[in-house]
């Protein structure tokens, strides 16, 4: 008996460091499962009371809304040309998601920043929020917590206005970007603009021609000249014909008829005409009645000789020589149907001479305008290519301007707009702890702890059993 602790002390000694501690602890610990078991359901204990006992947290939500399609203008300028902006869709394009850009934003660290100096926060304090993306849709889920519920809903209204505001500024570091670029190539399109003017009014300076309108107006002057020369013609043709007609009837020229109306005008010329048809019809009578010997016929014969020479005399003074010949018979006094046919051929001759006249004066201003269209040509040829320059120019020019402010216009074309869909909540319950989850928490931990505690310390049996059956 006295040999058995030394027997004892001697495999003792032979076991490894971890089989002695474990001995050491079993004849320390005479049930080591239960104060294992024990120690775990404390620890859960703890932990669900300090969760309970920890303070309490408020969630506040928000939903935001992208829109689904895009918008177009289309800008005509008068004479200049046509500007056409649109924005398209923000969902139109596969590379890229804005609802997933604008996710990442919420969660930058200029987003977060901006929201915790309008709430008096540093980040940490502030937090970061919770976002999720509802699929099909272009609605954004916020979610921020806070330690009380104003706290949380002005946590959650300070992350939308500076969203807001981070994307101002990136719409407005954009415009200013593209205006910059931009406004080079304007710069060089003004300076094309501004030559095009130049060559144009040096060019007027040192040529008679000054516009286009003076070429065009100068065309229409011709072509209205030779238009009137057509009609001109025709009636010279008309009147000469109508007179040589009324010529032909009477037996007498427009220039004998003119005299006629002369000589018929002179109170002299008819007081001789009537003299002389007085003395010839007494003279008829008389000497059928008294013979040409008888004094008083020789008396008569006298006086009408005497008419017919005064006559004559007054005719030649008045008409020219032999005008008489033809009208000491004729008195249109008492032919008023025949005086208004001299008095139309009269008209009719007067009127072809005047049209001729007047014809000449034209052919002679189509030659002066044709000499001056020639000369107005060539200047014509390059002014117009000047002007068509200038208008390239200047259609360049504007569009590239308008280009510019539709763009301005255009602010959402890389960043669309968001708006609210529903504004950020008051939570009326706390959010955290949540008694029920403590607890149930609790209890989920003690049946692990107890089920594993169980197969601990029945492994043999299990593996007996096991052995079994295999």
């Amino acid at each position: 008996m006295k040999n058995y602790p030394i027997a004892l002390n001697s495999s003792f000694a032979l076991l490894s460091p971890f089989a002695r501690f474990k001995a050491t602890i079993y004849r320390l610990l005479k049930r080591p499962y239960l104060i294992f078991t024990l120690s775990c359901y404390f620890l859960i204990a703890v932990v669900v009371v300090l969760y309970l006992q920890k303070s309490p947290v408020y969630k506040s939500e928000l939903e935001l809304v992208l829109p689904g399609t895009g918008a177009s203008s289309n800008v005509s300028i008068d004479n200049i040309g046509q500007v056409n902006s649109q924005t398209s869709a923000p969902f139109s394009s596969r590379g890229f998601n804005p609802r997933v850009n604008y996710k990442e934003m919420l969660l930058s660290r200029r987003v977060l920043f901006l929201s915790s100096e309008k709430t008096d926060m540093t980040i940490a304090e502030f937090g970061q929020p919770k976002i999720k993306l509802t699929e099909q849709t272009s609605i954004l889920t916020i979610s921020i917590t806070g330690k009380s519920a104003v706290q949380a809903s002005l946590k959650a209204w300070a992350l939308y206005e500076s969203l807001q505001q981070e994307l101002k500024r990136l719409r407005s570091d954009e415009v200013s970007l593209r205006d910059v670029s931009i406004q080079e190539v304007l710069d060089d399109y003004k300076v094309k603009l501004n030559q095009a003017r130049t060559n144009i009014t040096e060019f007027q300076q040192r040529s008679i021609l000054v516009s286009l309108a003076q070429f065009e107006l100068l065309v229409a002057s011709l072509q209205s000249l030779k238009e009137k020369q057509i009609y001109l013609h025709a009636r010279v043709k008309n009147l000469a014909n109508y007179s040589h007609g009324l010529s032909q009837n009477l037996g007498v020229s427009s220039d004998l008829a003119g005299k006629a109306f002369t000589l018929q005008s002179d109170v002299e010329f008819r007081g001789l005409l009537k003299e002389l048809d007085e003395s010839t019809a007494l003279l008829s009578e008389y000497g059928s009645r008294w013979g040409k010997k008888h004094p008083k016929v020789i008396a008569l014969q006298l006086r009408y000789n005497a008419a017919k020479k005064s006559l004559l005399n007054r005719s030649n003074e008045i008409a020219g020589p032999h005008a008489s010949n033809a009208f000491t018979s004729l008195d249109l006094q008492f032919n008023p149907k025949r005086a208004e046919m001299f008095a139309d051929l009269i008209e009719a001759s007067a009127l072809h001479e005047g049209t001729q006249a007047e014809l000449a004066d034209l052919k002679r201003a189509e030659l002066q305008l044709s000499d001056q269209l020639k000369l107005y040509a060539r200047e014509f040829a390059v002014l117009d290519r000047l002007q068509k320059e200038f208008y390239l120019a200047e259609a360049v020019f504007t569009s590239a301007a308008a280009r510019i402010e539709a763009g301005k216009a255009d602010v959402f074309a890389s960043y669309p707009v968001i708006q609210i869909l529903t504004t950020p909540s008051i939570p009326g319950e706390i959010n955290s702890p949540t008694t029920a989850l403590g607890l149930v928490a609790g209890a989920i931990g003690i049946i692990f702890i107890t089920s594993g505690v169980t197969i601990l310390c029945n492994r043999r049996r299990l593996i007996e059993a096991l052995l079994k059956r295999s």
